[in-house]
């Protein structure tokens, strides 16, 4: 870890190959070390490629796929972070897996499976297994990005809607019982943007007719650094 590393803020962003995460490692890269996980290999090194074209300073690529890793696989991603940054500063669990809107028993298994382990057993293996890294943060966040318009509007939605429910209660749970001692543990809407997930459940949706996933990725920083009361950003 070098001295650049020491006053960088250091942020691990989930889904970091999809739309809005891409968006996030983009806005970040010049000013906090970023470190993008995800399931999209070939999504992640494109990320990488193309920020390294514009100049930028690319990111720390962490392909894991939250549906399929266990408890030793984060271990060993714990450990691959500690030896590259000596903690973690911000965590955002962004990953989701959505396919389509269906009735809930109509859902095949696999997919409610993947939708779970993606959007709700992930990040509770993911945050068990960096909390002692945020330890060593001066204000340590972990972030939440969550999508209301599925809980109030449930039908329809599925295991991805069911994730989401989960991941709100697991948002409060954590943060009453860090307390302030512990890590800042929040949620953020990024409202409606343009995405794959965005698309596979209204397909007609056309570019023009919502905000990017640019302006989304705008939102969510805003937001943390809102609650934080802070004036800079990462």
């Amino acid at each position: 870890m070098d001295n650049e590393t020491d006053h960088r803020a250091v942020w691990l962003i989930t889904g970091a190959a999809g739309a809005l995460g891409s968006a996030l490692v983009r806005r970040l890269s010049e000013t906090a070390e970023c470190i993008a996980l995800d399931r999209d290999e070939p999504g992640l090194n494109a990320l990488h490629d193309e920020l390294c074209r514009n100049g930028q300073s690319p990111p720390a690529l962490m392909p894991l796929d939250l549906a399929r890793a266990g408890p030793d696989d984060h271990a060993r991603l714990a450990e691959s972070i500690d030896e590259a940054f000596g903690r973690v500063d911000v965590l955002v669990h962004n990953a989701a897996s959505f396919r389509a809107l269906r009735p809930l028993l109509n859902q095949p298994p696999g997919e409610w499976m993947d939708s779970l382990q993606t959007g709700l057993t992930g990040p509770f293996l993911l945050t068990a297994a960096l909390l002692p890294l945020m330890a060593r943060a001066s204000a340590p966040v972990i972030v939440f990005v969550n999508h209301h318009h599925c809980m109030e509007h449930p039908g329809n939605w599925g295991a991805y809607g069911i994730a989401q429910a989960g991941r709100r209660h697991m948002q409060r749970v954590l943060s009453e019982e860090a307390g302030r001692r512990g890590p800042r543990v929040i949620e953020v809407d990024p409202g409606a943007f343009f995405s794959r997930l965005y698309t596979s459940a209204w397909p007609a949706t056309s570019p023009r007719d919502i905000a990017s996933a640019a302006d989304a990725a705008e939102r969510v920083l805003d937001a943390i650094l809102k609650q934080l009361g802070s004036a800079e950003r990462a």
